[in-house]
């Protein structure tokens, strides 16, 4: 006991430095918590220039937010545009003012305007087509004539025209200030906003959801014909926010009570289950601290994949606590005699999970790391602790005994039993071949269909770009990257022609490569001031003077890159400019480019065949689907190996009865294929874990089975266990959300059928006894 108590106060003193550790990083935890999923991958497969182009998109997209107000009317667009403004004028968010913005950008233009021109100017200029003296008078007494410069600064229009393509494929028009859009004879009023802090932060997301909610509600009874639209990162997390928080209230408070009840009808009393928590809470707090020691970081998915530690440490727990009832040995005498099967256990998960970290992937390394000193913590507190805070055995009750005597009950398999088996195997077999795989990361997602809807028909009517594909620009020179990107242009035009593309949004259409506005310059200069008697005739007709001619045929200076990133008009681009990079060649700059209007798998295929020097093409949604794709097949690979390592690590001990340990958990895995097969359910990377948890558990029935053949008590801890599982994990098949309903249905099936399947395999009381012990002295 003096032994038992030193090593437990050597525990407690670990646990409590641990957990200061903690608590003085605690300002730090949520910088520390990472949610990039291309951190899972190795480093020579990550592409540092697309997770530089994600974080800028992310940064750029998450605080902004767009409401689209429409009717067949435009004037009853109008007012309920107004009506809505003020509505909303009191929530955290800020009106983005455009007319200043335009009127900026036209200013600082215009001493290059002579560089720029429109992609048809270009052609007209190139096809030496045009009349250009009767363009420039129609121009001069036009009744829109000067509506960006004066005429006799912009005599055809060119400068005014450029300004208008800088538009691109977005359909927004500024008009009585307002931003204006229209299509199906629709006429819409844009109102673009920027929230006043993070869109992840939850109290601001529920009070700009409550009060857009209230806003909406108002709008819809005064105005009932018009239609509103949102978009926005916040919209999606609030209304994340409230879903998990409502299936939290009560998936998750109906699974503490069940098992709370269950707790209190089996041993009549809360102390075994604040013993069962005290294991999982020491086993999550070891393993989050160390696994962030040690990496520096925790990601997003390790956390999620670390709840399988509440299924594998409760069985330690459980199985201490129930080995009490009615059990007159002493504390102490009672843990020795646990102490082979809960050791032997632990050490058999511990290596299933070392699988994990011998894969090239640092996040599966992770994940195993802090599974393994998880278990390890939840089990030392269990061998360490339970002795001392378990001053009594526990007396049985009716629902105790009743479920430790089914365990005489349950049907064993031998002799022509076996035939059940073969019935089993044909049916396995017919749901397995109506599995499926789908490593979609889209089909994870617990997206709010309205919002969606509502986000792509702004989307459509705005023609936004999509940040889902997009070609990364790298160059030795901010010119070089303009340059490639033109490049690039060039072999997407084809595709704008066509209409399989809307438009391109990039850094060069705002700021065109020097090399572009030398040529601009000199066509212009060759096709119309060096041309006999243009100007003159223009300078004649409309009465100007000689300094005019003399202001035409001026050298404009060339805008160069450093002067625009620093001026108004980078403002609405700028975020598309990723600046220094450094990549396999080294650091290099680097800038994105975005596409309008790309909406179909085949013009994504070639798009992605596009070779220019320096450009790479990155589809997001197919690399993270990749990235799923990968880690489900390296965790399949991992659960065959961790199957062959816990099969000749006990061997040691139960030689021929080995198999009755390890076949429970695999059968349990081919039917919850076979079912998944059967209702449609995909294979995807979290039944994968499932099928971890699934093999740590069923390891764990067998040998507690195997080690105390025929003791109710075991089997009562058993099925405790299986219940405790089932409603922490096994609920969240109600979820509404696609990867948690994912998650839950395989671990309703796996560990339903592992806990069915452990008593078959049993054997007796004397057999058991007997097989053990002659084959552990083998």
């Amino acid at each position: 006991m003096r032994v038992s108590k030193m090593l437990a106060a050597i525990w407690l003193l670990v646990v409590l430095a641990l957990a200061g550790t903690l608590l003085l990083e605690r300002n730090t935890l949520p910088h520390r918590l990472d949610t990039d999923l291309f951190a899972l991958l190795p480093r020579d497969q990550r592409n540092p220039m697309a997770e530089a182009a994600l974080r800028s998109l992310a940064a750029q997209g998450e605080r902004h937010l767009v409401f689209m107000i429409g009717n067949k009317d435009p004037d009853q667009a109008t007012a309920a545009a107004r009506q809505f403004q003020h509505d909303i004028a009191a929530l955290p968010m800020t009106s983005q003012p455009l007319g200043e913005t335009l009127a900026a950008i036209s200013n600082f233009y215009t001493p290059y305007r002579h560089n720029f021109l429109a992609p048809t100017d270009l052609q007209a200029l190139q096809q030496s087509q045009t009349d250009w003296a009767q363009r420039g008078l129609a121009a001069a007494y036009s009744p829109v004539a000067g509506a960006t410069l004066a005429w006799k600064d912009d005599p055809f229009g060119l400068y005014a025209n450029w300004l208008q393509s800088l538009a691109g494929a977005n359909k927004l028009r500024p008009q009585e200030g307002f931003l204006r859009a229209s299509a199906n004879g629709i006429n819409y009023v844009v109102l673009p906003y920027t929230l006043n802090g993070s869109a992840f932060a939850l109290g601001l997301q529920e009070q700009v959801l409550g009060g857009l909610e209230s806003a909406a509600s108002k709008l819809k009874s005064q105005y009932p014909d018009v239609q509103l639209r949102r978009a926005g990162v916040v919209l999606f997390a609030a209304t994340a926010a409230r879903s998990a928080k409502s299936e939290m209230s009560t998936i998750g408070v109906g699974s503490t009570i069940g098992v709370l009840l269950l707790a209190l009808l089996v041993f009549r009393g809360v102390r075994p289950v604040a013993l069962a928590a005290l294991s999982v809470i020491i086993g999550s707090l070891v393993s989050t601290t160390l696994t962030l020691q040690l990496f520096g970081h925790i990601h997003m998915l390790t956390l999620v994949f670390g709840t399988s530690l509440v299924g594998v440490a409760v069985d330690y727990s459980l199985l201490a606590l129930a080995s009490g009832i009615d059990n007159p040995q002493p504390v102490s005498a009672r843990y020795r005699k646990l102490l082979p099967s809960m050791l032997l256990a632990v050490t058999t998960m511990s290596l299933g999970y070392l699988g994990l970290a011998l894969t090239p992937f640092p996040g599966l390394a992770q994940m195993a790391v802090f599974a393994i000193i998880g278990i390890v913590g939840a089990w030392l507190t269990v061998m360490l602790w339970f002795p001392l805070l378990e001053s009594r055995g526990m007396r049985p009750t009716s629902l105790s005994q009743w479920i430790g005597g089914l365990l005489q009950r349950w049907p064993r398999v031998y002799g022509r039993r076996w035939l059940w088996m073969l019935a089993l195997l044909v049916l396995i077999g017919a749901g397995l071949s109506q599995l499926k795989q789908n490593d979609d990361i889209r089909a994870l997602s617990g997206v709010d269909p309205q919002l969606l809807s509502e986000q792509i028909d702004i989307g459509r009517v705005m023609g936004l770009p999509s940040p889902a594909q997009l070609f990364i620009v790298t160059g030795a020179t901010p010119e070089q990257v303009l340059r490639r990107e033109e490049a690039v242009r060039s072999q997407l035009a084809p595709y704008i022609a066509r209409g399989q593309l809307a438009g391109v949004e990039s850094v060069s259409r705002w700021v065109p490569s020097q090399a572009t506005q030398r040529r601009n310059a000199a066509l212009l200069d060759q096709q119309i001031n060096q041309r006999h008697g243009l100007l003159e005739g223009l300078a004649d007709n409309v009465g100007l003077t000689p300094a005019w001619l003399q202001q035409q045929r001026t050298d404009a200076p060339l805008l160069d890159f450093e002067t625009w990133f620093k001026s108004p008009a980078a403002v609405a681009s700028s975020y598309l400019w990723l600046g220094q990079q450094r990549g396999a060649k080294g650091t290099q700059y680097a800038s994105m480019m975005l596409l309008q209007g790309l909406n179909d798998r085949a013009t994504t295929a070639q798009l992605a065949q596009i070779k220019v020097d320096g450009v790479v093409w990155v589809d997001k949604v197919s690399e993270i689907s990749a990235l799923m794709a990968q880690y489900r097949q390296l965790l399949t690979q991992v659960l065959i190996g961790a199957y062959v390592l816990a099969f000749a690590v006990l061997s040691l001990r139960y030689r021929r009865q080995t198999w009755r340990i390890m076949l429970p958990p695999a059968l349990a895995t081919l039917m919850t294929l076979a079912v998944m097969g059967a209702v449609g359910a995909p294979l995807q990377l979290l039944s994968m874990v499932t099928f971890l948890l699934v093999l740590g558990m069923g390891m764990d029935y067998g040998i507690f089975l195997l080690e105390h053949p025929d003791d109710g008590r075991v089997y009562l801890a058993v099925t405790l266990a299986a219940i405790c599982t089932l409603l922490s994990f096994g609920l969240l098949a109600l979820s509404s959300t696609p990867a948690l309903h994912a998650f839950g249905f395989s671990t309703l099936c796996g560990i339903g059928f592992v806990w069915l399947l452990a008593p078959l395999f049993r054997l007796t009381q004397s057999s058991g006894k007997a097989h053990v012990a002659t084959d552990a002295t083998r």
